[in-house]
């Protein structure tokens, strides 16, 4: 038997449907899903957790009031720990205070001190020596002071005198109509309150007297931190970096020179704006011959270092002085004087002064003040803004360093498409 004979029953194919290639059959059941992995035996009761920051399906608080409380804590913590370094800052003011004081001082006199040790100066020499320098100055202005009030301090005590004179007969005139017994009476009765407040006035010159003596203590503390940051500030500050910087040194003192600088921009720029203003206020009031033009000038020039209510403080005595020495109109002239001044501070010395070294919004300026002298009294004025000159410094800093955001991953090129 040949192999190519047929078998009985075999029908031979035909020769064009053998010789095509065989074509799989059609699929038409769906794909199959892959079969999930087998659950271990004993843990079908266990509950599957929620993906991390979701809350459970089954939690009746709603997600917004979740956050909305867990924001609440954390700024009830926040204003409870800023309270207590609030409080904690008023009862070490004697500390405190001498070396903010020291610290804003010593933006002003640094200079001075690099530049004696520059001319061969030893460090201690040149602290000394500055320092020396700035307290003959402040006691050269404070005698000038002293010596012009106890000069016009008898003319300035008969205008007083004509001054109540003047009120008197005001009041005695209509529309008031108040007789002279009964000013007299006034008068009297005002005097027998004083006498029987003695005890308060006793317990006042007390308190005063303890003031007085924390402003002396915090003085000598003052000029000894003065002089140390004079003469050793940069092993100081190095000091503090090694000792507490950590891993973040670098970061720390970049922080603190840019905050120091901004405080050396911010102190000098009172120094001149306060010089500008007190030679403005003092020649108009020289002109216009109101007494006490050399006092009136220091005090203007001081109370710019406390802003917005030093200033106010200044052109009230000024025009009080006037009123008192010259009459009505005068002392409308110096009002007008010292708002014409104020002017010319807020738009034109503070912007180009300050501009280049202190971005911060009045506002802010307003509620610092505010919020200081709310937990301090003046000392909180005077401080606020220094405080919050440092505050902005570091927030700028933190927003300068920080990295650039994380881009997401491009998406992968489609695969080639592969040759048929």
């Amino acid at each position: 038997m040949t192999a190519d004979r047929q078998r009985p029953g075999d029908v031979e194919p035909d020769r064009d449907e053998a010789s095509a290639p065989a074509v799989p059959p059609p699929d038409d059941d769906p794909p199959v899903a892959p079969e999930a992995p087998p659950v271990p035996a004993g843990s079908e009761d266990v509950p599957v957790a929620a993906p991390a920051g979701l809350p459970p399906a089954t939690d009746p608080v709603p997600r917004w009031l979740r956050s909305g409380a867990a924001i609440a804590w954390r700024l009830l913590v926040l204003v409870a720990a800023i309270a207590l370094a609030a409080y904690a800052l008023a009862y070490l003011r004697i500390v405190v205070l001498p070396i903010i004081v020291a610290i804003l001082v010593s933006t002003v006199l640094s200079p001075a001190t690099r530049w004696l040790t520059r001319h061969r100066f030893s460090d201690g020499a040149a602290a000394l020596t500055v320092l020396l320098g700035a307290i003959a100055v402040l006691v050269t202005a404070l005698t000038m002071a002293g010596a012009a009030v106890a000069r016009q301090v008898a003319d300035l005590g008969d205008s007083v005198q004509e001054g109540i004179r003047e009120a008197g007969d005001a009041l005695s005139e209509p529309p008031f109509d108040v007789s002279q017994a009964d000013i007299d009476r006034y008068i009297d009765n005002a005097g027998d309150q004083l006498s029987d407040s003695s005890g308060a006035l006793t317990g006042g010159v007390v308190h005063g007297a303890v003031l007085a003596g924390e402003v002396i203590t915090g003085l000598i503390i003052m000029l000894l931190l003065l002089f140390f940051f004079l003469k050793d500030g940069p092993k100081l500050w190095r000091w503090v970096v090694d000792t507490f910087g950590g891993r973040q040194r670098t970061r720390l003192d970049e922080l603190a020179r840019r905050s120091y600088f901004a405080l050396t921009g911010y102190v000098r720029g009172l120094v001149l704006v306060g010089a500008a203003d007190a030679t403005m206020i003092g020649a108009g009031l020289a002109i216009l011959g109101v007494p006490l033009v050399i006092p009136l000038m220091l005090l203007t020039f001081l109370a710019a270092f406390v802003p917005l209510i030093g200033a106010f403080s200044a052109g009230l005595a000024a025009v009080l002085i006037a009123l008192v020495d010259g009459g009505l109109v005068t002392a409308l002239i110096v009002l007008g004087l010292v708002i014409a001044v104020q002017q010319v501070e807020g738009h034109l010395l503070y912007p180009l002064i300050m501009g280049r070294t202190i971005h911060i919004h009045p506002i802010a300026v307003i509620l610092a003040l505010a919020t200081g002298g709310i937990l301090a009294g003046i000392i909180g004025v005077f401080i606020s803004v220094p405080i919050l000159t440092v505050a902005a410094t570091a927030l700028a800093f933190a927003r300068d360093t920080r990295g650039p955001p994380v881009q997401a991953p491009a998406p992968a090129p489609p695969a080639p498409a592969q040759p048929g």
